[in-house]
């Protein structure tokens, strides 16, 4: 026997204390249960108080709103889902929103030691779930309260290239995935921006990026980016607009809305984020690059080199498409650090050391 809590989130309800042993009984508590939430003497948060966790959690990922107010991307929405049937339900999901920091504490610990990434999401996921139902007044307190629990560093670390590495590994890939490699690391797109460009958002002088592609459980889904400041046009540097001449004539059907990048030359359908991955990670092992680098990085190469040469922070905050200029004062933070190495070698020349 379950019902709606009144006043709550869409679709909540709340179990009965107990398994009845006939319709009538369930019935009759029912009843009572309603008279004495109107009368006002029980109150609909300690009703939900009986809510599992497992439960509110899908209530939410179903409910929850982007920061532009619109439904959670379903690739989001599939990570959440995922993140919560194999971390975070198995040992938590059939506990009430009554769960305590010690037991929050008692689960994250003996999380596995090897997925530091994936634990410190789960937890910031779970404390995202928490927050909400306390600002509802279902929890009487945070009880995530970790520190540092939702921090991790990569366990790839992000590498650097060299200008001389990004055009090897642009030799290595499929030819018809060349471009791809050098928008990476000089437009600095994303993945699943330049696996969703189409012929009439790449010109020899800039790369429009409105739209990207993720692949959630039941084919590729095209959406906004994460963010109104997603939404750029990038300036292509001139040594490689014959690149972009080339590749169009080449490997692109005439279309304006034809893929760059499909999964086949000449063909319609979006090339998978993991095949592409594959051909990346494939084509590393034969160029100078350490193993570990990952398509991601050649826009952090492209990054580092833009601020090496000068770029203000607004500049690369505008041409990563950052809502904050957090990530661009990092690269500028990185050149800093380059520039004083560099007057350390040049200290040591002039001194003849």
């Amino acid at each position: 026997m379950r019902y709606a809590v009144p006043g709550s989130r869409p679709n909540l309800s709340v179990n009965a204390p107990a398994t009845f042993s006939t319709k009538r009984a369930a019935t009759a508590w029912l009843a009572r249960a309603r008279t004495e939430i109107l009368d006002g003497a029980l109150r609909p948060g300690s009703l939900a108080s009986r809510v599992a966790l497992a439960e509110y959690a899908e209530e939410w990922v179903t409910n929850r709103r982007s920061a532009r107010g619109g439904p959670l991307r379903p690739s989001t929405a599939a990570t959440y889902r995922h993140y919560l049937r194999k971390q975070i339900g198995p040992t938590l999901g059939a506990l009430t929103l009554e769960v305590t920091p010690a037991v929050i504490r008692a689960w994250n610990a003996a999380l596995p030691s090897g997925t530091p990434t994936i634990n410190a999401r789960a937890y910031a996921l779970l404390k995202s779930i928490c927050s909400s139902a306390v600002e509802e007044g279902l929890m009487p307190s945070q009880p995530c309260a970790i520190r540092g629990g939702a921090q991790t560093r990569a366990k790839t670390p992000v590498v650097t290239a060299t200008p001389a590495q990004v055009i090897e590994l642009a030799d290595a890939v499929p030819e018809h995935l060349r471009l791809a490699i050098l928008l990476g690391a000089w437009c600095q797109v994303r993945a699943g921006e330049v696996l969703e460009l189409r012929r009439g958002d790449v010109t020899e002088e800039t790369v429009r990026v409105d739209r990207g592609v993720t692949f959630p459980p039941g084919g590729p889904v095209v959406g906004p980016p994460k963010t109104g400041a997603g939404v750029r046009t990038i300036a292509v540097p001139p040594h490689r607009a014959q690149a972009v001449r080339d590749h169009l004539k080449q490997w692109v059907n005439s279309p304006d809305d034809a893929l760059p990048f499909p999964r086949h030359p000449g063909e319609t359908s979006h090339l998978h984020l993991s095949t592409f991955a594959h051909e990346v990670n494939v084509a590393v092992k034969r160029t100078s690059l350490p193993e570990t680098f990952r398509f991601h990085h050649l826009r952090h190469t492209g990054f580092t080199l833009a601020a090496q040469s000068g770029a203000t922070v607004a500049e690369l905050q505008a041409r990563a498409g950052h809502s904050t200029p957090h990530m661009a004062l990092k690269y500028q933070h990185a050149s800093s650090e380059r520039d004083q190495s560099l007057a350390a070698t040049l200290s040591r020349l002039a001194d003849g050391g």
